[in-house]
């Protein structure tokens, strides 16, 4: 297979978006094996037990935002830092729109630590940017994530409800308020709602988006909520 992919190159040239080389694997293009290998391994570094941010200490086990006040969901489970290859990846699937990226990435997700739960959900994206994009990243990230789990899709569950300006753009106490009632619980059509879900999304920054839709969640009836993302923004 390498030797094929050698050859393909030689009349397809591509490099790697992350270190310039000549692409080199089939699987995982446009990366070449070495980045795809990089941005692959699990971050090393501690995390907060609550939000997944990374943490300054070894000896913590959790920030100081998460002591100060309890989110709404149980846990989030980053797979890295919103860095280096792992960020390529992700903006590269977001806006290159580069959809097969999203099966490996997906992967990615399922091999963390997850916790058992009933479903997963995708967070959903707004009408306007899901016309915009032409799909949504996390319910494609979702997708991979619940065969792998092997645990049903529930992409009905949480719908957004309002538009709202994209969180990258705006300051950290917008960021907070932003979400603020864009979420809802669909109909459930005479279905139960499942007692633990796990909440999928591409990348978290302050959590205000995770923390609502668990919030609504919570409040429709569904006992815990979990989250788990690609990738997490370091502390600012």
């Amino acid at each position: 297979m390498r030797k094929v992919w050698r050859l393909l190159n030689l009349i397809f040239p591509s490099r790697c978006p992350s270190c310039g080389s000549p692409t080199d694997n089939l699987r995982y293009s446009p990366f070449c094996r070495g980045c795809w290998h990089a941005l692959s391994t699990p971050s090393k570094s501690e995390r907060c037990h609550c939000c997944g941010i990374s943490l300054p200490s070894d000896f913590s086990f959790r920030c100081i935002g998460c002591i100060k006040e309890r989110p709404y969901y149980r846990r989030i489970f980053a797979f890295g830092d919103y860095e280096g290859a792992l960020k390529t990846a992700v903006n590269l699937l977001k806006f290159e729109k580069l959809r097969r990226l999203s099966v490996p990435l997906g992967r990615l997700i399922a091999s963390l630590p997850l916790p058992e739960v009933d479903g997963v959900v995708p967070v959903p994206l707004s009408k306007k940017r899901l016309l915009q994009r032409g799909f949504n990243q996390s319910h494609l990230l979702c997708r991979t994530v619940s065969e792998r789990l092997r645990k049903p899709l529930m992409e009905d569950l949480l719908l957004r409800t309002r538009e709202i300006p994209p969180q990258s753009q705006l300051p950290r106490k917008e960021r907070l308020r932003n979400p603020k009632g864009a979420f809802s619980v669909g109909p459930s059509n005479g279905k139960r709602l499942p007692g633990r879900v796990l909440l999928i999304d591409d990348v978290m920054t302050t959590g205000a988006t995770i923390n609502e839709c668990a919030r609504v969640l919570l409040g429709a009836g569904v006992k815990e909520v979990y989250g788990a993302v690609l990738a997490r923004t370091r502390p600012e």
